[in-house]
């Protein structure tokens, strides 16, 4: 009986870690160091989201259709009539700058400090939203991906419910393709360890 290959190491659990920025013009660069994918985010002036519900879920559709001939019960081709890409998580973190990511944009302005600081948030109108890049980046940084250009098309739906329940802000990303200076496709991952197999 044949023997299956099995490497622990490429079979992933838990979450990781999100981070976003505005108006990236320029893709990370990242170094792999000790089998880890090497990426500075916080001198970079990338910003964590935090604590999420359940982490993060992407979502990769492609739709086809066939073509064919009388001669042939199968097609005899088949072509990518679309594809979409979506980027969810709720989070945890009901933050002044998760409000302003969730509602694509915005305008926050800040007085006081210490215990007299006050954020006042107001969202952009209908054409006025910006987009946002996203990041995850494993928690045992074997892996990262970068999405340059995301827009959240998702309803936003907040919950201030009973005391045992956390309040989420859910959101879904819609990938876009970004300008061929930052990147030419929709998204980059980069492996290190064990999830990296490339020849």
């Amino acid at each position: 009986m044949a023997t299956p290959t099995i490497a622990p190491g490429q079979v992933k659990t838990g979450p990781g870690i999100i981070y976003y920025k505005y108006g990236l013009t320029t893709m990370p660069a990242p170094t792999a160091a000790g089998s880890k994918v090497v990426y500075d985010f916080v001198t970079n002036t990338w910003v964590q989201v935090g604590a999420t519900d359940a982490g993060l879920t992407y979502n990769e559709s492609t739709s086809v259709e066939a073509i064919r001939v009388a001669e042939s019960q199968y097609p005899i081709r088949r072509v990518t009539t679309e594809k979409e890409g979506t980027v969810s998580f709720s989070l945890a973190h009901i933050s002044d700058l998760n409000w302003k990511l969730a509602m694509n944009g915005g305008t926050i302005v800040v007085s006081g400090s210490g215990a007299t600081k006050l954020s006042a948030y107001v969202p952009p109108l209908m054409g006025a939203e910006v987009r946002v890049a996203l990041a995850f980046h494993s928690l045992d940084e074997e892996e990262l991906i970068v999405w340059p250009q995301c827009f959240n098309g998702g309803s936003v739906e907040t919950a201030r419910a009973a005391l045992e329940t956390k309040a989420l802000l859910p959101v879904e990303f819609g990938v876009e393709l970004p300008d061929a200076s930052v990147l030419t496709t929709p998204y980059k991952r980069w492996t290190a360890g064990s999830l990296a197999q490339g020849t």
